[in-house]
């Protein structure tokens, strides 16, 4: 069945290190599994966004989109950059739920995160030109199998990464994991921009 064949496929890309298992971990080891709950949520809504949209527009008649796809770039970018700024201005966190004004950024920054990820990206292309190119009956519950099989497999990382060893350490070295989170979503937003 191609579309178990698909899903075990992306299982092995979303536990490979890349953009959305570093967002993950990073939450997840400050702030416990309840605090990574948001940017589980937007990572798994951005799969199955990316998922969508590839599939629209890969499966459909070429329409002229490209004023909306770069707008939709610029604001993707933007809100990176954003999310960057915040994460590098914020005081140490303690563990535990975020404030709900940084829940809305964490859901914003998974959900960016996903969608831009080029390795997903390449994936999802891949398989909706290759081997899902004529199982057309399928394609509409695909975004919805992307999005539960990366909301699954994204807490159950952050359950692993909030354990309270990963935590200490997590607390213990906070300034340099926010730097580098930062770091990874300005890289995201520059190669987002970059790409226009």
């Amino acid at each position: 069945m191609p579309v178990r064949d698909f899903l075990l496929a992306y299982l092995a890309i979303l536990v490979t290190p890349g953009p959305n298992l570093l967002v993950i971990a990073g939450v997840a080891a400050l702030r416990g599994l309840r605090g990574a709950l948001p940017i589980c949520l937007g990572i798994a809504l951005g799969a199955g966004t990316l998922n969508a949209a590839l599939a629209a527009t890969l499966l459909t008649a070429p329409v002229a989109t490209a004023g909306w796809t770069g707008l939709g770039r610029m604001a993707a970018a933007t809100l990176l950059l954003v999310v960057a700024l915040a994460i590098v201005r914020t005081r140490p966190p303690r563990a535990g739920r975020a404030a709900r004004r940084a829940q809305g950024a964490e859901f914003g920054a998974g959900f960016c995160t996903a969608l831009t990820n080029p390795i997903t990206a390449a994936f999802f292309a891949a398989q909706l030109l290759g081997p899902l190119a004529l199982a057309d009956c399928l394609i509409p519950v695909l975004p919805l199998a992307v999005a539960g099989t990366a909301l699954t497999v994204s807490l159950g990382l952050a359950a692993l990464l909030a354990r309270p060893a990963c935590q200490r350490f997590a607390l213990a070295w906070q300034r340099p994991i926010r730097l580098v989170s930062a770091a990874m979503l300005v890289a995201m937003a520059t190669s987002i921009l970059a790409s226009l």
